[in-house]
């Protein structure tokens, strides 16, 4: 990745230059793939996608456009930065090629913790209106956030929330904030006397440093923020601002029984027996009125949600 945050270890572990992989063997790959019947996601997990963009625009994303031709299912997803949002010939041909869905590190709205962080790439942005011009091109964007910066006062919580609800990021990884080995944030906090041993590895609320913030006064407003997000009201709320903005996207999973077996069990786990009943049913019926060829789609993200849902559960007893 070419950018330098202070909490993220990807730099300290591989450098700032993006190392390409030839276009040729990537088709190759996928051929493979297709070749043996896959049909779902691939995921690139390259770091910052977009670290290289002339290699993008040149070789890989064309010869992805090409390779898609004639082709069901694979869509693709991958993890990119906020500058995305500036290049709309990147997006676009992002979309051609078949990518659905980006993960991007938004990590805060508040302006002292991105400078705090050296997140400059997120800095001087309406970050809003960022998630949404790329949803609007045709791509979900699932976002990372992290509470506990130096900066941050206990109104963080609230400003997470709202942000959160008003970009309409689904997928909303929010963490407290921790200090990988390697990283420039260890180094200062070790010399501090903040370090708490080694970060656990996970996003499961617990953070392996000391914050300036009381900690029982973080560990309560993350808790906060996760149950507030993921409670069925604000997650449904979030569904329909996205299914509001969102492009059809290019490349679909094709139905399978599969699928259509999902579609009948999410209706009784989640529209019968489930707590959301209500908000379920409600996102059907507007999906169907509004923007019925993403019915799928609506489907997915309400079985995501029952599973996000599960797994607060399990990290907030």
């Amino acid at each position: 990745c070419p950018f330098n945050c202070e909490f993220c270890n990807v730099t300290a572990l591989f450098g700032h230059r993006p190392r390409i992989k030839d276009a040729g063997q990537i088709i190759a790959e996928l051929d493979a793939l297709y070749r043996n019947g896959w049909r779902g996601q691939i995921f690139f997990v390259d770091d910052n996608f977009i670290g290289n963009k002339k290699y993008l625009k040149t070789q890989l994303l064309p010869a992805l456009i090409r390779w898609r031709k004639g082709k069901k299912g694979i869509p693709f997803n991958t993890e990119v930065s906020i500058n995305l949002a500036d290049d709309r010939a990147l997006m676009e041909m992002m979309v051609e090629a078949g990518f659905d869905a980006v993960f991007i590190g938004i990590e805060t709205p508040d302006e002292g913790s991105l400078a705090e962080c050296n997140k400059i790439q997120n800095k001087n942005r309406d970050l809003a209106e960022s998630v949404r011009t790329i949803q609007k091109t045709g791509l979900q964007v699932q976002g990372g956030f992290i509470v506990g910066f130096d900066n941050d006062t206990p109104s963080i919580f609230q400003r997470q929330i709202d942000f959160i609800q008003k970009s309409g990021i689904v997928t909303a990884m929010v963490g407290i904030l921790q200090a990988p080995a390697g990283t420039r944030l260890y180094e200062r906090l070790k010399n501090e006397g903040r370090l708490l041993g080694n970060m656990s590895g996970d996003t499961d609320g617990t953070t392996n440093i000391i914050p300036r913030m009381d900690l029982d006064s973080l560990r309560e407003g993350y808790h906060r923020v996760m149950n507030q997000i993921y409670s069925p009201k604000h997650y449904y709320e979030r569904v329909r601002i996205f299914l509001r903005e969102y492009k059809d996207p290019k490349a679909k999973i094709p139905l399978d029984f599969q699928r259509i077996l999902a579609f009948f069990r999410s209706n009784i786990r989640l529209g019968v027996f489930g707590r959301e009943r209500f908000q379920y049913w409600k996102i059907l019926l507007w999906t169907l009125l509004r923007r019925p060829e993403l019915l799928p789609l609506t489907v997915t993200l309400a079985i995501y949600g029952h599973h996000f849902r599960k797994v607060c559960r399990l990290h907030l007893r």
